[in-house]
Protein backbone atom coordinates (compact mmCIF):
# COMPACT_ATOMS: atom_id res chain seq x y z
CA UNK A 1 0.00 0.00 0.00
CA UNK A 2 1.29 3.49 -0.74
CA UNK A 3 2.25 5.70 2.13
CA UNK A 4 1.22 9.27 1.46
CA UNK A 5 2.88 10.63 -1.70
CA UNK A 6 6.33 9.28 -1.06
CA UNK A 7 7.89 6.23 -2.61
CA UNK A 8 6.56 3.36 -0.43
CA UNK A 9 9.07 1.81 1.92
CA UNK A 10 7.93 -1.58 0.71
CA UNK A 11 9.43 -0.78 -2.70
CA UNK A 12 12.94 0.14 -1.54
CA UNK A 13 15.40 -2.63 -2.26
CA UNK A 14 16.31 -4.83 0.67
CA UNK A 15 13.99 -2.93 3.00
CA UNK A 16 11.09 -4.29 0.98
CA UNK A 17 11.82 -7.87 2.02
CA UNK A 18 12.40 -6.96 5.67
CA UNK A 19 9.19 -5.01 5.93
CA UNK A 20 7.07 -7.59 4.14
CA UNK A 21 8.31 -10.22 6.57
CA UNK A 22 7.67 -7.93 9.53
CA UNK A 23 4.16 -7.02 8.37
CA UNK A 24 3.27 -10.67 7.75
CA UNK A 25 4.37 -11.40 11.32
CA UNK A 26 2.18 -8.60 12.64
CA UNK A 27 -0.86 -10.18 11.03
CA UNK A 28 -0.22 -13.20 13.27
CA UNK A 29 0.10 -10.98 16.31
CA UNK A 30 3.87 -10.77 16.65
CA UNK A 31 6.40 -8.14 15.61
CA UNK A 32 9.62 -8.77 13.76
CA UNK A 33 12.38 -10.10 15.98
CA UNK A 34 15.31 -8.77 14.01
CA UNK A 35 17.10 -6.23 16.14
CA UNK A 36 18.45 -4.33 13.13
CA UNK A 37 15.11 -4.01 11.35
CA UNK A 38 13.31 -0.65 11.66
CA UNK A 39 10.03 -0.76 13.58
CA UNK A 40 7.00 -1.41 11.41
CA UNK A 41 3.84 0.51 12.27
CA UNK A 42 0.72 -0.42 10.34
CA UNK A 43 -0.76 3.07 10.78
CA UNK A 44 2.10 4.72 8.90
CA UNK A 45 0.93 3.10 5.68
CA UNK A 46 -1.77 5.79 5.52
CA UNK A 47 -0.14 8.67 7.39
CA UNK A 48 0.98 12.00 5.94
CA UNK A 49 4.75 12.52 5.70
CA UNK A 50 6.03 14.40 8.73
CA UNK A 51 3.08 13.38 10.90
CA UNK A 52 4.40 9.97 11.90
CA UNK A 53 5.51 10.82 15.41
CA UNK A 54 2.41 12.91 16.13
CA UNK A 55 0.13 10.02 15.15
CA UNK A 56 2.08 7.34 16.97
CA UNK A 57 2.46 9.29 20.19
CA UNK A 58 -0.87 11.10 20.57
CA UNK A 59 -4.58 10.84 19.89
CA UNK A 60 -7.82 12.66 20.64
CA UNK A 61 -9.02 11.87 24.14
CA UNK A 62 -11.97 9.48 24.23
CA UNK A 63 -15.21 10.81 25.70
CA UNK A 64 -18.47 8.84 25.61
CA UNK A 65 -22.00 9.59 26.70
CA UNK A 66 -23.47 7.32 29.38
CA UNK A 67 -25.58 4.46 28.08
CA UNK A 68 -25.57 0.71 27.54
CA UNK A 69 -21.96 0.07 28.46
CA UNK A 70 -21.77 -3.50 27.11
CA UNK A 71 -23.28 -2.54 23.76
CA UNK A 72 -21.06 0.55 23.40
CA UNK A 73 -17.95 -1.43 24.29
CA UNK A 74 -18.89 -4.07 21.75
CA UNK A 75 -19.30 -1.40 19.08
CA UNK A 76 -15.99 0.20 20.00
CA UNK A 77 -14.22 -3.15 19.60
CA UNK A 78 -15.82 -3.75 16.19
CA UNK A 79 -14.98 -0.17 15.18
CA UNK A 80 -11.30 -1.10 15.43
CA UNK A 81 -11.56 -4.38 13.49
CA UNK A 82 -10.27 -4.27 9.87
CA UNK A 83 -12.13 -7.51 9.12
CA UNK A 84 -15.40 -5.64 9.59
CA UNK A 85 -14.77 -3.66 6.40
CA UNK A 86 -13.39 -6.57 4.40
CA UNK A 87 -11.88 -6.32 0.92
CA UNK A 88 -8.91 -4.09 0.26
CA UNK A 89 -9.41 -2.18 3.51
CA UNK A 90 -9.00 -5.33 5.58
CA UNK A 91 -5.94 -6.39 3.61
CA UNK A 92 -4.36 -3.00 4.36
CA UNK A 93 -5.31 -3.15 8.04
CA UNK A 94 -7.76 -0.25 7.74
CA UNK A 95 -10.62 -0.12 10.21
CA UNK A 96 -13.25 2.50 11.01
CA UNK A 97 -10.88 3.70 13.74
CA UNK A 98 -8.13 4.38 11.20
CA UNK A 99 -10.04 7.40 9.91
CA UNK A 100 -11.97 8.12 13.12
CA UNK A 101 -9.52 7.86 16.01
CA UNK A 102 -11.54 7.37 19.19
CA UNK A 103 -14.56 8.16 17.07
CA UNK A 104 -13.26 11.58 16.10
CA UNK A 105 -11.31 12.39 12.93
CA UNK A 106 -7.76 11.81 11.69
CA UNK A 107 -6.10 14.95 10.29
CA UNK A 108 -3.01 12.89 9.39
CA UNK A 109 -4.75 10.32 7.17
CA UNK A 110 -3.20 10.29 3.70
CA UNK A 111 -3.51 7.42 1.25
CA UNK A 112 -2.30 7.89 -2.31
CA UNK A 113 -5.14 7.67 -4.81
CA UNK A 114 -7.70 8.02 -2.03
CA UNK A 115 -6.71 11.29 -0.29
CA UNK A 116 -6.16 14.72 -1.84
CA UNK A 117 -4.74 16.26 1.33
CA UNK A 118 -4.15 15.00 4.86
CA UNK A 119 -7.43 14.33 6.60
CA UNK A 120 -9.40 13.57 3.43
CA UNK A 121 -10.61 10.39 1.75
CA UNK A 122 -12.57 9.46 -1.37
CA UNK A 123 -15.01 6.83 -0.11
CA UNK A 124 -16.48 6.41 -3.61
CA UNK A 125 -13.13 5.17 -4.88
CA UNK A 126 -13.34 1.80 -6.65
CA UNK A 127 -10.17 0.75 -4.79
CA UNK A 128 -12.40 -0.10 -1.84
CA UNK A 129 -15.53 -1.29 -3.65
CA UNK A 130 -16.84 -1.34 -7.20
CA UNK A 131 -20.37 -0.89 -5.85
CA UNK A 132 -19.77 2.77 -4.93
CA UNK A 133 -17.00 3.57 -7.43
CA UNK A 134 -18.06 6.63 -9.42
CA UNK A 135 -14.97 6.99 -11.67
CA UNK A 136 -14.26 10.43 -10.15
CA UNK A 137 -11.66 11.58 -7.66
CA UNK A 138 -13.69 13.46 -5.08
CA UNK A 139 -12.20 13.14 -1.61
CA UNK A 140 -13.91 14.88 1.29
CA UNK A 141 -12.77 15.84 4.77
CA UNK A 142 -13.05 12.91 7.17
CA UNK A 143 -15.86 13.87 9.55
CA UNK A 144 -15.59 14.04 13.32
CA UNK A 145 -18.23 11.62 14.57
CA UNK A 146 -18.73 13.65 17.75
CA UNK A 147 -20.17 16.47 15.65
CA UNK A 148 -23.69 16.57 14.13
CA UNK A 149 -23.74 15.13 10.61
CA UNK A 150 -26.08 14.49 7.72
CA UNK A 151 -27.42 11.34 9.39
CA UNK A 152 -29.52 11.64 12.53
CA UNK A 153 -28.04 10.07 15.67
CA UNK A 154 -31.46 9.90 17.31
CA UNK A 155 -31.99 6.24 18.25
CA UNK A 156 -35.73 6.64 17.66
CA UNK A 157 -35.21 7.31 13.95
CA UNK A 158 -33.03 4.19 13.44
CA UNK A 159 -31.43 5.94 10.45
CA UNK A 160 -27.86 5.38 11.60
CA UNK A 161 -28.00 1.58 11.34
CA UNK A 162 -28.75 1.40 7.58
CA UNK A 163 -26.18 4.13 6.95
CA UNK A 164 -23.49 2.13 8.74
CA UNK A 165 -24.58 -1.00 6.90
CA UNK A 166 -24.17 0.72 3.52
CA UNK A 167 -20.73 1.98 4.50
CA UNK A 168 -19.59 -1.56 5.32
CA UNK A 169 -21.19 -3.42 2.43
CA UNK A 170 -21.28 -0.90 -0.41
CA UNK A 171 -18.40 1.50 0.23
CA UNK A 172 -15.93 -1.11 1.45
CA UNK A 173 -17.25 -4.43 0.14
CA UNK A 174 -17.50 -5.99 3.59
CA UNK A 175 -19.65 -8.90 4.64
CA UNK A 176 -23.29 -8.20 5.42
CA UNK A 177 -23.31 -7.29 9.12
CA UNK A 178 -25.71 -8.91 11.54
CA UNK A 179 -28.40 -6.87 13.31
CA UNK A 180 -26.48 -7.17 16.59
CA UNK A 181 -23.29 -5.89 14.94
CA UNK A 182 -25.11 -2.89 13.49
CA UNK A 183 -26.79 -2.17 16.82
CA UNK A 184 -23.44 -2.21 18.62
CA UNK A 185 -21.69 0.00 16.06
CA UNK A 186 -24.55 2.49 16.07
CA UNK A 187 -24.56 2.56 19.88
CA UNK A 188 -20.86 3.40 19.90
CA UNK A 189 -21.16 6.14 17.27
CA UNK A 190 -24.10 7.68 19.13
CA UNK A 191 -22.07 7.64 22.36
CA UNK A 192 -19.05 9.52 20.93
CA UNK A 193 -18.84 13.04 22.34
CA UNK A 194 -16.31 15.89 22.19
CA UNK A 195 -14.33 16.26 25.38
CA UNK A 196 -14.81 19.46 27.37
CA UNK A 197 -12.31 20.97 27.21
CA UNK A 198 -10.87 19.30 24.11
CA UNK A 199 -7.67 17.47 24.87
CA UNK A 200 -5.31 14.89 23.51
CA UNK A 201 -3.95 11.78 25.19
CA UNK A 202 -0.75 9.81 24.85
CA UNK A 203 -0.90 6.39 23.23
CA UNK A 204 -0.17 3.81 25.90
CA UNK A 205 -0.27 0.06 26.41
CA UNK A 206 -3.49 0.54 28.36
CA UNK A 207 -5.20 1.61 25.12
CA UNK A 208 -4.75 -1.83 23.59
CA UNK A 209 -5.34 -3.69 26.85
CA UNK A 210 -8.60 -1.79 27.24
CA UNK A 211 -9.51 -2.68 23.65
CA UNK A 212 -8.94 -6.34 24.48
CA UNK A 213 -11.40 -5.97 27.37
CA UNK A 214 -13.88 -4.39 24.93
CA UNK A 215 -13.40 -7.33 22.59
CA UNK A 216 -14.10 -9.83 25.38
CA UNK A 217 -17.22 -7.92 26.42
CA UNK A 218 -18.33 -7.70 22.80
CA UNK A 219 -17.73 -11.36 22.06
CA UNK A 220 -19.64 -12.41 25.18
CA UNK A 221 -22.50 -10.09 24.23
CA UNK A 222 -22.65 -11.59 20.74
CA UNK A 223 -22.47 -15.14 22.08
CA UNK A 224 -25.37 -14.36 24.40
CA UNK A 225 -27.38 -13.16 21.42
CA UNK A 226 -26.54 -16.23 19.38
CA UNK A 227 -24.55 -14.14 16.90
CA UNK A 228 -21.64 -16.32 15.79
CA UNK A 229 -20.49 -13.82 13.16
CA UNK A 230 -20.43 -10.95 15.63
CA UNK A 231 -18.44 -13.03 18.11
CA UNK A 232 -15.92 -13.95 15.41
CA UNK A 233 -15.50 -10.28 14.49
CA UNK A 234 -14.95 -9.39 18.14
CA UNK A 235 -12.24 -12.03 18.44
CA UNK A 236 -10.64 -10.79 15.22
CA UNK A 237 -10.64 -7.28 16.72
CA UNK A 238 -8.77 -8.63 19.75
CA UNK A 239 -6.14 -10.33 17.61
CA UNK A 240 -5.65 -7.06 15.74
CA UNK A 241 -5.03 -5.26 19.03
CA UNK A 242 -2.41 -7.86 19.94
CA UNK A 243 -0.70 -6.98 16.66
CA UNK A 244 -0.72 -3.29 17.58
CA UNK A 245 0.89 -4.15 20.90
CA UNK A 246 3.52 -6.25 19.12
CA UNK A 247 4.54 -3.25 17.02
CA UNK A 248 5.69 -1.52 20.19
CA UNK A 249 7.76 -4.45 21.43
CA UNK A 250 9.86 -4.95 18.31
CA UNK A 251 13.56 -5.71 18.18
CA UNK A 252 16.10 -7.34 20.44
CA UNK A 253 15.27 -7.69 24.09
CA UNK A 254 11.57 -8.47 23.60
CA UNK A 255 11.65 -12.12 22.62
CA UNK A 256 9.55 -13.19 25.62
CA UNK A 257 6.98 -10.46 25.06
CA UNK A 258 6.72 -11.34 21.38
CA UNK A 259 6.37 -15.04 22.16
CA UNK A 260 3.62 -14.31 24.69
CA UNK A 261 1.72 -12.18 22.18
CA UNK A 262 2.01 -14.80 19.46
CA UNK A 263 0.79 -17.51 21.83
CA UNK A 264 -2.14 -15.35 22.93
CA UNK A 265 -3.10 -14.67 19.31
CA UNK A 266 -2.94 -18.34 18.37
CA UNK A 267 -5.05 -19.25 21.39
CA UNK A 268 -7.69 -16.73 20.32
CA UNK A 269 -7.69 -18.16 16.83
CA UNK A 270 -8.32 -21.65 18.25
CA UNK A 271 -11.04 -20.33 20.55
CA UNK A 272 -12.71 -18.61 17.62
CA UNK A 273 -12.97 -21.95 15.84
CA UNK A 274 -15.11 -23.43 18.62
CA UNK A 275 -18.66 -24.14 17.52
CA UNK A 276 -20.27 -24.65 20.92
CA UNK A 277 -21.27 -21.26 22.38
CA UNK A 278 -20.99 -22.41 26.00
CA UNK A 279 -17.45 -23.71 25.48
CA UNK A 280 -16.57 -20.59 23.50
CA UNK A 281 -17.74 -18.22 26.25
CA UNK A 282 -15.91 -20.21 28.95
CA UNK A 283 -12.72 -20.38 26.87
CA UNK A 284 -12.74 -16.60 26.38
CA UNK A 285 -13.05 -16.05 30.12
CA UNK A 286 -10.13 -18.44 30.78
CA UNK A 287 -8.06 -16.75 28.08
CA UNK A 288 -8.59 -13.36 29.69
CA UNK A 289 -7.59 -14.60 33.15
CA UNK A 290 -4.47 -16.29 31.79
CA UNK A 291 -3.54 -13.28 29.66
CA UNK A 292 -3.90 -10.83 32.56
CA UNK A 293 -1.83 -13.03 34.86
CA UNK A 294 0.90 -13.70 32.34
CA UNK A 295 1.39 -11.68 29.17
CA UNK A 296 -0.21 -8.45 30.39
CA UNK A 297 1.99 -8.33 33.49
CA UNK A 298 5.09 -8.95 31.40
CA UNK A 299 4.10 -6.24 28.93
CA UNK A 300 3.49 -3.72 31.70
CA UNK A 301 6.89 -4.41 33.24
CA UNK A 302 8.59 -3.79 29.89
CA UNK A 303 6.47 -0.82 28.79
CA UNK A 304 9.09 1.80 29.71
CA UNK A 305 11.57 0.02 27.41
CA UNK A 306 9.09 -0.35 24.56
CA UNK A 307 8.03 2.01 21.78
CA UNK A 308 5.15 3.20 23.93
CA UNK A 309 7.79 5.24 25.78
CA UNK A 310 8.03 8.67 24.12
CA UNK A 311 11.82 8.86 23.98
CA UNK A 312 12.28 5.41 22.46
CA UNK A 313 9.50 6.08 19.96
CA UNK A 314 11.05 9.38 18.86
CA UNK A 315 14.43 7.71 18.44
CA UNK A 316 12.90 4.98 16.30
CA UNK A 317 11.54 7.56 13.85
CA UNK A 318 14.86 9.28 13.19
Amino acid sequence: MPRGRRTPALDRGGARIRKLIAFAALLLGVAATRGDAPPVFEQLRWTAPGAELALLSGQPAACLAPGDDALVRSGRALFGAPTLLGGQAAKAGLSCASCHINGRGNPHFLLAGVSAAPGTADVTNSFFSAARGNARFDPVVIPDLAMPGKISRDPDTRSLEPFVRNLIVEEFGGQEPTPATLEALAAYVRAVRPCTPERTAARRLDDQLGALDDGIAGAQLMIGRGDRQGAALSIAAMRHQLGLIAERYAGRGFAREQAALLTASRELRAIGDMSDPVRLAAALDRWKVDFDRGAAKRLRRAENRSLYEAGHLAQSQR
